[in-house]
C-alpha cells in the first residue's frame, strides 16, 4: 500500500514531471492558491511517512531492493524540489502553507538521516538548508504551527550544528504550556477534539526533543537543557499514553471515529501510535504484535476502499473512499499524503516484536468477543517507569572491587579456553583488577605462536584479556526479566574487537551482543538466531575510549521459546529484539579480542578495555 501511495509522486518528481502530472483536486470551498504549495505538501508529508523505511537501505532481499529504488527517487526528488533551475523547484516561501511542509520535509530528513541527507550531493544540501532557512519569513500562528519552526530549526542544527533555538524553545515551551494531562495537548490554547495530537503535535514533539539530545554534547551550556534533554522523558510518557488511547480507538472492524477536522489525512490520523511503535517504546499493557494487527485492519479497511485512488494512482479528497465534502478550504491534493505517517512502523527490522511475534487482538477486538477487559486509567508522570520492581542480584556492581571478591563470581578465559575467533589468545595475566575497574591488556607478541585453535583459524599476533561469569543466565517462566549491563571504556583502533557479550552454553548460536566495536566508533548491538538471521542495532558512540559509557539489555519471558531483548546505551533504549532464546543457558562475556572482524591492527603494541560497574539481577515469577 506504501509503493501505491508513494510511486505516483516519487517517480514524477524524480522525473522533474510533478507539477505536469498531479492532478490538484480541491475542497468544495476552497481556499486559493492551492496550486502553489500542494505539490510541497505531497512531497514533504509522503517522506515524512516513508524515512523510517527508507532508513533501513537497501539490501539483496525483494523488499531491500524496493526500498533501494524509492531512495534512488526520493534523493532526485529532494534534488528538483529545492534547484531553482528544476521544473518541479517547489515554493518555500510564498503564503504561510510552505512553513508547514518544510517542517514535514525537515523531518522526514531527520527521520532517515543516512538514506536522504546522507545521499545528498554538497550542491542539493546547500539548496535544502538555502530553502529551510527560508521559511523563517513566514509568521506561525499561535497553535501547532509553533512546531513546524522548531521543527525547521531542529533539522538544521541536526544538519549544520546552528539554528535558531528560540523558535526551538517557544514551540516547546507554549505546547508544554497548553499541556491538557492524560497525553493531552491543547492545539494552542484551546482544546480541540480531533486528532492533531497525532497528526503533528506530538510526533514532532519528540522528533525535536530527539534531535536536542543528540546534539546535548553542544549543547551543555543550553538554558533549556535539564528541561528538553535531561528529563525529555515526560514528553515520552505523555505521547504513550496517548498511543495508548488511539489503539483503544480501533474498533473490533479496524474503523476509528471520524472525529474533527482534516480528517481527509485517513489513517495519518494514528501516526502517533505507528511512531511510539517504532521507537518500541509501547505502554508495557500493550502488546507490539496488537498494535500491528490493529494498525494493519485500519491501513487495509480505509485506504482499499474503491475510490480512494483516481485512474491514475493518485490519491483523492475523503475519508471512506471519495467524499470530496469532507474536505477542509486548505485540503489540495497534497494534502492528502499525510496518510503515510501511519506506516513509520515499517521501518522496524524484521526480528522485532512488532513483526516476530504471533498476532494479538487489539484491545476493543478483545473486549467485544467476550475476551479479558482491562481496565483503562488516567495518565500521571512515572506510570511507564519500572522503578518499582524488586530485583535479585546475582552478581553485584562490587565483584570487581578486590580478588577475593571477584573470584565468587568470575572465571579468566572464554569458557571454552584460550582462543577464539580473532588473533588474539587469552591469558589471565592480562587481566588486571584494581580500585573496581577491571583492565582487559592486548600486547602484540614478538613472534606468533600459531594458529588460534577456533574457526578461522588465525595466526595468533596477540595475548589479551577475557574473562566470563560463573553463572549462567536462563531466561524461563521461573526466572522471567533479567537486566545485564556495565560501564565500559573501549578501543576504537583498527583491529581492536572489545566485546560485552552472551553466548550459548551448548552449541552456537544463540548470541547476543550488549557492547561490542569492531576497530571504529560504532557499536553493534546483534541478536544471532541462527548463523544467517541476525539483527543488528548500530550507533555511533564517541568519546568511549576516554569516558565511560553503559551499555545494557533487558530480557523478558514471552513464553517458553520466546524472549525479548531490550538494548539500551546510556540508559536510552536502542531497540528490541524478539528471540527464541527462552530456556537456554548462556554465558556472560567480556573480552578484548583483536584483529578478525574488525581489520587489520598493524604494529599495534598495545590495547586496552575496561570495565565496571557490571550487574546481573533478575525477577522472579513470584
Amino acid at each position: 500500500m506504501l509503493s501505491k501511495i508513494a510511486d505516483p509522486v516519487l517517480s514524477n518528481l524524480a522525473n522533474d514531471s510533478l507539477k505536469y502530472k498531479m492532478p490538484v483536486e480541491k475542497a468544495i470551498d476552497p481556499y486559493g492558491g492551492r496550486e502553489q504549495v500542494t505539490y510541497l505538501e505531497a512531497f514533504g508529508r509522503l517522506l515524512a511517512g516513508m524515512a523510517p523505511w527508507l532508513e533501513l537501505g537497501p539490501d539483496d532481499t525483494e523488499e531491500g531492493k524496493l526500498r533501494e529504488r524509492y531512495i534512488t527517487l526520493a534523493v532526485k526528488g529532494i534534488e528538483n524540489a529545492t534547484d531553482p533551475n528544476a521544473a518541479d523547484y517547489m515554493n518555500f516561501t510564498e503564503g504561510g502553507q510552505p512553513l508547514v511542509d518544510a517542517a514535514f520535509l525537515a523531518e522526514a530528513l531527520i527521520r532517515a538521516p543516512e538514506q536522504l541527507w546522507g545521499n545528498l550531493d554538497e550542491t542539493t544540501r546547500e539548496n535544502v538548508i538555502r530553502e529551510l532557512k527560508s521559511t523563517r519569513s513566514i509568521s506561525p500562528p499561535y497553535m501547532n504551527w509553533l512546531l513546524f519552526s522548531g521543527m525547521v530549526e531542529a533539522a538544521l542544527l541536526k544538519f549544520t550544528g546552528d539554528a535558531d533555538m528560540m523558535r526551538i524553545e517557544y514551540a516547546l515551551l507554549k505546547h508544554d504550556e497548553w499541556y491538557l494531562g492524560d497525553g493531552i495537548y491543547g492545539d494552542g490554547p484551546d482544546f480541540h477534539w480531533d486528532y492533531y495530537n497525532s497528526y503533528v503535535i506530538q510526533p514532532m514533539i519528540l522528533d525535536i526533543v530527539n534531535v536536542l539530545g543528540d546534539k546535548k554534547e553542544s549543547l551543555s551550556n543550553y538554558r533549556y537543557r535539564n528541561k528538553f534533554i535531561d528529563d525529555a522523558g515526560v514528553f515520552l510518557e505523555r505521547a504513550q499514553r496517548y498511543a495508548a488511547i488511539q489503539e483503544r480507538l480501533i474498533s473490533p472492524e479496524g474503523t476509528f471515529p471520524p472525529i474533527g477536522r482534516s480528517l481527509a489525512y485517513r489513517c495519518g490520523a494514528f501516526q502517533m501510535l505507528s511512531q511510539i511503535a517504532f521507537f518500541q517504546k509501547l505502554p508495557h499493557q500493550i502488546a507490539p504484535a496488537q498494535v500491528r494487527e490493529g494498525l494493519f485492519a485500519v491501513i487495509k479497511n480505509q485506504m482499499s476502499v474503491p475510490g480512494t485512488f483516481d485512474e491514475n494512482g493518485w490519491l483523492t479528497i475523503g475519508f471512506y473512499g471519495h467524499q470530496r465534502e469532507i474536505a477542509e478550504p486548505y485540503i489540495s491534493t497534497g494534502s492528502l499524503y499525510l496518510c503515510s505517517t501511519a506506516f513509520l512502523v515499517l521501518g522496524l527490522p524484521q526480528q522485532t516484536p512488532y513483526w516476530s511475534a504471533p498476532g494479538r487482538p487489539w484491545t476493543q477486538k478483545q473486549i467485544w468477543s467476550g475476551g479479558m477487559a482491562k481496565a483503562d486509567h488516567a495518565f500521571y508522570p512515572g506510570d511507564y517507569s519500572n522503578k518499582k520492581m524488586k530485583w535479585d542480584t546475582l552478581i553485584p556492581v562490587t565483584s570487581f572491587d578486590k580478588k577475593g571478591i571477584f573470584r565468587n563470581y568470575w572465571n579468566t578465559l572464554y569458557p571454552w579456553g584460550s582462543d577464539h575467533n580473532g588473533t588474539a589468545r587469552m591469558d589471565k595475566s592480562n587481566v588486571i583488577l584494581e580500585k573496581g575497574v577491571v583492565e582487559l591488556h592486548a600486547e602484540l607478541l614478538d613472534k606468533s605462536e600459531g594458529k588460534s585453535k577456533s574457526s578461522p583459524y588465525l595466526p595468533i599476533r596477540y595475548r589479551s584479556g577475557a574473562i566470563h561469569a560463573q553463572q549462567t543466565i536462563t531466561v524461563s517462566a521461573q526466572n522471567p526479566v533479567y537486566e545485564i549491563s556495565g560501564e565500559f571504556k573501549v578501543p576504537y583502533l583498527s583491529g581492536t574487537w572489545p566485546a560485552f557479550w552472551m553466548t550459548a552454553v551448548d552449541g552456537w548460536p544463540p548470541e547476543t551482543d550488549i557492547m561490542e566495536f569492531k576497530g571504529n566508533t560504532i557499536n553493534w548491538q546483534n541478536t544471532f538466531m541462527t548463523p544467517s538471521e541476525v539483527t543488528t542495532i548500530q550507533k555511533e558512540v564517541s568519546g568511549g575510549s576516554d569516558n565511560w559509557h553503559t551499555y545494557k539489555i533487558r530480557m523478558e519471558y514471552q513464553d517458553e521459546k520466546h524472549t525479548t531483548i531490550s538494548y539500551f546505551i546510556d540508559d536510552e533504549q536502542t531497540g528490541i529484539h524478539y528471540t527464541d532464546f527462552s530456556n537456554k543457558a548462556f554465558w556472560l562475556i567480556i573480552n578484548l579480542q583483536m584483529e578478525g572482524s574488525s581489520g587489520k591492527a598493524g604494529d599495534l603494541e598495545h590495547a586496552s578495555l575496561s570495565a565496571k560497574n557490571v550487574i546481573v539481577k533478575r525477577l522472579n515469577a513470584e
